[in-house]
């Protein structure tokens, strides 16, 4: 459970001058880690507090998944979606970039025979996404040297992202959750900032909310989701209040809505 001092800073921003965005990571913020990705699913409840909160909000879930899975794990009709870590957006900015996707597969697909080559297991780990592909190792931590070595040099265009037991190689194009949350920032004109996250690439999106925060006045409060020893130090350092669960932070969520009356 949360304790009172969080619990304040949650009511606090139904006080903060609106709009209020609230922008959340998918994956050990909404949906528990689970050993395959595949089976991960955000529980009804949170899904209901999303729909609630969506009539007195703007909300926003940005993901490293790719925008047709995270709209599928998150079919909430007022959510707005960001996936492939900033590259696939459900709305077009000149801030999101642009990917040759039949160049892109030929690419994720000479990556993937060269892992399979190295690691044969490996393909049992793989998780073809719609503009990157992911390597898993939870379920198989002796995976990772080899991955690893495989991974070392990459292409020109692609580059390596380091997630919590998985390697993800992707388009090395000028986009992140970062640039996604400022880019929702500015076209929702939000001037209160709720971010939710617990993974590397959530560090930047902290960092851009930050950034706003100084730039552009607007109220911020960092939510860090902890993942024990997984959990990425930024991720603490950077946190207004840290949950130490998906199940914490939808009672965060849950406390927000009661306090804007959905």
């Amino acid at each position: 459970m949360l304790n009172l001092a969080a619990i304040e800073q949650f009511r606090g921003l139904a006080a903060a001058r609106g709009p209020l965005l609230v922008a959340t990571d998918l994956d050990g913020t909404l949906a528990p880690i689970v050993a395959h990705a595949s089976e991960a699913r955000v529980p009804p409840g949170t899904l209901a507090v999303l729909d609630r909160l969506s009539q007195a909000a703007k909300v926003a879930v940005i993901t490293g998944r790719d925008l047709n899975t995270a709209r599928r794990m998150v079919p909430v009709e007022g959510v707005v979606v960001v996936g492939s870590h900033g590259l696939e957006a459900s709305f077009d900015d000149p801030l999101i970039p642009g990917v040759d996707r039949v160049a892109l597969s030929a690419a994720l697909e000479a990556i993937e025979q060269r892992v399979i080559s190295a690691c044969p297991s490996s393909y049992l780990h793989i998780e073809r996404k719609a503009i990157s592909t992911a390597f898993h190792f939870r379920t198989a931590p002796d995976l990772e040297p080899g991955l690893r070595q495989a991974l070392a040099t990459l292409p020109e265009g692609l580059r390596l992202r380091e997630g919590r037991m998985v390697l993800e190689v992707l388009p090395d194009a000028r986009g992140g959750k970062d640039i996604a949350l400022s880019a929702l920032t500015r076209q929702l004109r939000a001037r209160a900032l709720l971010v939710m996250g617990d993974d590397a690439t959530d560090v930047a999106m902290f960092r851009a909310a930050l950034s706003l925060a100084q730039t552009e006045r607007v109220h911020v409060m960092l939510v860090g989701v902890s993942g024990g020893a997984e959990t990425p130090p930024e991720i603490t350092e950077l946190s207004d209040v840290v949950v130490r669960s998906t199940e914490e932070a939808l009672e965060g969520l849950e406390t927000v809505a009661r306090a804007l009356g959905v």
